[in-house]
Formats: structure tokens, C-alpha cells, sequence
């Protein structure tokens, strides 16, 4: 049950770090509305507190998981009063998300549901340590990998292909 409780309140901040690793290893500009030195403060908060929830399985883990979807969350509303609804680069560059209210909605709600899911009474931590954590968030890397990286170049890839396909449609016989 913890598992399922870490990865729903973690996927968002796993494909956040993805992003910004993958982005800065190819060189692609930062879109993040501040500077890059918060930038760079920001995803390594959000991997030590993703890292701190499948490394160290306590309920003080998800309260400071929610602490920091709530400082993001404020940190989206100041963006908004001081720029407007500028690009925000949370998912790299290939994914156009722009600062707005549903952006402050989901981190109200993830801040929520880690808050929620701080509850000591309904897991029974017995480790201090957890690898198979470490493993597990190991594996959520390389999945948020594939979905920050894979799935829009597939979807490319398939748009490039039905262009070039397109004029010899008619050719092609019909089953």
C-alpha cells in the first residue's frame, strides 16, 4: 500500500526532475519563468523529496512531499502576478504548459493528497531505510523517461510518417 500511496504522490515531481535532466544533458533552453539557479534549486528539492519518500518510508517524508507542492504552488501564483501566463517549462521543452490556475489546482491537490497520505496510523513503517525504495524509484525514472521522452517522439515520428505517406495512400490497396 505504501508504494501505491508514494507513487501517486511523486509521478508529477519524477517527471519534473526527468524533464529537467533530459533538457540541461541536450543543451535545450530553460523556459522556467526565475532564474536558472532556482530552477536547478527546485528539481534538486523535488528529487530529494521524491528520494526521501521511497528511501526513508515515514509519514514526516509525505509532510514535507506536501510542503513543497504547496511552495510551488505559491511560487506558480507569484509567477502569474509578476510575468502572466509565461511557458513554464515543468515538463521540458517539449511539453507547452503554461503557468495558470489548473497548475496551482494540481499542486493544491497533490500537496493534499501527501498530506493525506502522512497519516501514521495507516502504514507500518519497519524499515529506517528502504532499498527496494531506492530501486523502485529507480524504475519510476526510467518509466517518466518514456513518457517525458518517448511517447513525443513517437507521436513525431508517426505525424513526420503520415506526411510522407499521404500521397500514396491512394495506391495503397484497401483490405
Amino acid at each position: 500500500m505504501y508504494e501505491i500511496a508514494a507513487i501517486s504522490a511523486t509521478f508529477p515531481m519524477l517527471l519534473s526532475v526527468t524533464s529537467y535532466i533530459w533538457s540541461a544533458f541536450f543543451g535545450d533552453p530553460d523556459r522556467f519563468p526565475g532564474s536558472p539557479r532556482l530552477h536547478a534549486l527546485l528539481v534538486l528539492l523535488q528529487f530529494l523529496a521524491v528520494t526521501m519518500i521511497y528511501g526513508y518510508p515515514s509519514s514526516m517524508s509525505f509532510v514535507l512531499l506536501s510542503v513543497l507542492y504547496f511552495v510551488q504552488g505559491i511560487g506558480v501564483v507569484y509567477y502569474i502576478r509578476k510575468k502572466g501566463r509565461v511557458d513554464c517549462g515543468c515538463l521540458g521543452p517539449q511539453f507547452h504548459s503554461r503557468l495558470g490556475w489548473p497548475l496551482i489546482a494540481i499542486n493544491g491537490f497533490m500537496g493534499l493528497l501527501s498530506m493525506a497520505w502522512s497519516n501514521p496510523a495507516w502504514f507500518d513503517y519497519r524499515e529506517a531505510v528502504a532499498l527496494n525504495g531506492f530501486l523502485l524509484e529507480g524504475m519510476l525514472l526510467l518509466v517518466s523517461l518514456l513518457v517525458i521522452v518517448g511517447i513525443p517522439d513517437a507521436v513525431h515520428a508517426i505525424r513526420i510518417y503520415r506526411e510522407l505517406a499521404a500521397p500514396h495512400a491512394p495506391y495503397i490497396k484497401q483490405r
